[in-house]
């Protein structure tokens, strides 16, 4: 069972100062009604050696003291920034006498040419909560019933909602994932996906490509994925996911992707504005002309993997009709 998950922030340019970004979220994380449990705690400067501190103090708790440390004259080089807080799971125990639980939270940026990370798969930003992920998942039990927990659920799967459309109001942002550690960090594991334009989701789908052909620059030891293997790929194709959708999935991009050279933005565009069931993905569009996606109203028991697979279906339907294959 999954313990955690993060919401990765992918940058627009290619170049970024991590302290711009370090400052644009632990502000957005105090200006929004996210029950947070403290002031911030663990505020590390972390360097390019792995595991090693440029700086580290557990007395500089607030955003003004971390604004403060920034503005000293110091050595600067590729550097990543973190610091930990809480969230009330349940807000609605705050009113009671027993201490409420918690779910920690790290919030993390980092230098564009800080070395352990990869801008494809990580992004620039990064916002980590830790908890089981019963804590984020809604249940049924056997009969149909609803478990009662699922309120509590609900509640905080609204406020993860209203950060995220936070970060991509103040960070205007390329894109943004949300991962949890069952799967491999890639477009199709995705439980909601920011777009900001159509050039993102074909990005998306490049890197998918790239994963299907063997030209992942990313992870040498990725297992092939030119034949189906369902042991090696459980995780690539992530473990939330049942042994049947797993195998569904893999067979859906690997007849697909031959259609991607096909895809254009108008396509896309039409792709976000399809009506669709209430129980399936969420699709809204933003003011910028981008889209956000959820996988479902209870988005991190499904995943967005179908916004891809519908792009490229409507690329194929294109590219049949102008061959004058379409079949009716």
């Amino acid at each position: 069972m999954p313990i955690c998950f993060d919401v990765y922030i992918f940058p627009r340019e290619q170049e970024f100062e991590g302290e711009k970004t370090f400052l644009q979220l632990i502000e957005l994380f105090e200006n929004t009604s996210i029950p947070l449990t403290h002031h911030w705690g663990s505020f590390k400067i972390h360097g390019n050696e792995l595991n090693r501190y440029v700086f580290e103090s557990s007395k500089i708790n607030t955003t003004e003291e971390i604004r403060k440390y920034f503005s000293r004259p110091r050595r600067k080089q590729p550097q990543k920034y973190s610091v930990g807080t809480g969230l009330w799971s349940n807000p609605s125990d705050l009113s009671s006498e027993e201490v409420p639980d918690a779910i920690a939270v790290d919030v993390c940026a980092w230098d564009s040419n800080y070395q352990y990370k990869h801008q494809m798969i990580d992004g620039y930003a990064q916002i980590g909560f830790f908890r089981y992920y019963t804590y984020w998942t809604t249940r049924h039990f056997p009969n149909g019933d609803p478990d009662p927990e699922n309120q509590a659920v609900y509640q905080r799967l609204k406020f993860l909602r209203t950060l995220i459309t936070e970060v991509i109001e103040q960070l205007d942002p390329k894109s943004i994932k949300v991962f949890s550690d069952t799967g491999w960090q890639v477009p199709f594991n995705s439980h909601c996906t920011y777009f900001a334009n159509s050039d993102a989701l074909l990005e998306d789908l490049e890197q998918v490509k790239a994963i299907f052909t063997g030209e992942t620059v990313w992870n040498q030891d990725a297992p092939s994925f030119a034949e189906y293997d369902g042991p090696k790929m459980s995780f690539a194709l992530n473990d939330g996911r049942t042994s049947e959708e797993r195998q569904r999935l893999w067979t859906s991009f690997h007849d697909l992707l031959s259609h991607l050279p096909a895809l254009t933005p108008e396509m896309i565009t039409e792709v976000w504005s399809l009506k669709r069931p209430q129980e399936g993905l969420q699709v809204s569009g933003t003011e910028n002309g981008g889209a956000l996606v959820f996988g479902s109203e209870n988005y991190l028991n499904t995943f967005v993997d179908q916004i891809y697979l519908e792009a490229l279906e409507l690329a194929g339907l294109y590219q049949a009709e102008n061959t004058g294959d379409r079949t009716e």
